[in-house]
């Protein structure tokens, strides 16, 4: 996992065990083709099992967003060349960007989904799989060497399951859906307000997700505001996580308008004391 995922402060003490991975850079605005023919050079080799990207929004990468039709585009690549297709919904999927998952966002319907955070409503860690039938039934033989004998100790858990049915249920029978669409034009309201100030930039959203960079700090996941910010931020009872001098609010879907005012309120302040 390690090895798939970004070389960084995270695993550099690990780095004489990983094994090379090909990677192609981030689909900015204005750069998607260099990501795209970064994509093709790399399936084109013939050497690519399977392209793992995080759809829409580049989570712990710093909160990156990208567009639908990007994503589109770099699924249509791998299907040209036989590559699998592995969305990494853990963090995007159950709503958080607009839709039920991320793909449906660009009608892009992957080979392998990896589902968690949301299927139980973040109360208890629970983690599912998601696959073709083409994939599935690769693992499925007489021959019970073939098996995939994959899992841990906790796999099925009760508790977590019985929550996720739980949640699933509530996707079910209430509105959900409206919720997010109400939680995400609040979002909207509150990030339109930091546009205009010269301490937050590059501003963007996903759905329920708000991101911004505080301009006057320096950058990366190790930038000395992040611990400071979030202590103001306790003190002022808001509950956030910064990734450095990136800051982004990724609130629960019963977030009332004027709770997220209130959130929004309390960044302003504790960003004023700690750049000061």
């Amino acid at each position: 996992t390690m090895s798939a995922g970004a070389r960084g402060v995270f695993t550099s003490s690990y780095e004489p065990f990983l094994f090379d991975v090909g990677r192609i850079p981030f689909p900015a605005e204005g750069t998607t083709q260099a990501t795209f023919d970064a994509l093709e050079r790399e399936c084109r080799s013939g050497a690519v099992a399977a392209f793992i990207c995080e759809p829409l929004v580049l989570g712990a990468g710093g909160m990156l967003v990208y567009r639908p039709h990007v994503l589109s585009e770099m699924r249509r690549i791998c299907r040209a060349y036989g590559v699998l297709f592995i969305a990494d919904e853990v963090m995007t999927g159950f709503g958080r960007t607009g839709a039920l998952f991320a793909c449906n966002m660009a009608g892009v319907d992957p080979d392998i989904v990896c589902i968690a955070k949301g299927l139980t409503g973040g109360a208890i860690p629970l983690a599912a799989t998601l696959a073709t039938s083409a994939i599935f039934d690769a693992h499925v033989a007489d021959d019970r060497r073939f098996t995939f004998y994959h899992s841990s100790s906790y796999t099925a858990n009760p508790i977590a399951c019985a929550a996720a049915r739980a949640n699933l249920e509530i996707w079910n029978t209430e509105p959900v859906m409206d919720r997010i669409m109400a939680l995400a034009a609040a979002q909207t309201n509150e990030l339109d307000k930091l546009r205009s100030d010269f301490r937050f930039v590059s501003v963007r959203q996903a759905g329920t997700i708000g991101a911004f960079d505080l301009e006057a700090s320096e950058g990366g996941y190790l930038s000395g505001v992040a611990l400071p910010l979030r202590r103001r931020l306790l003190e002022r009872g808001v509950l956030l996580r910064p990734l450095g001098s990136t800051v982004y609010v990724m609130p629960p879907y019963c977030t009332t308008p004027q709770e997220l005012a209130f959130v929004y309120g309390a960044i302003r302040d504790a960003v004023a004391e700690v750049t000061s």
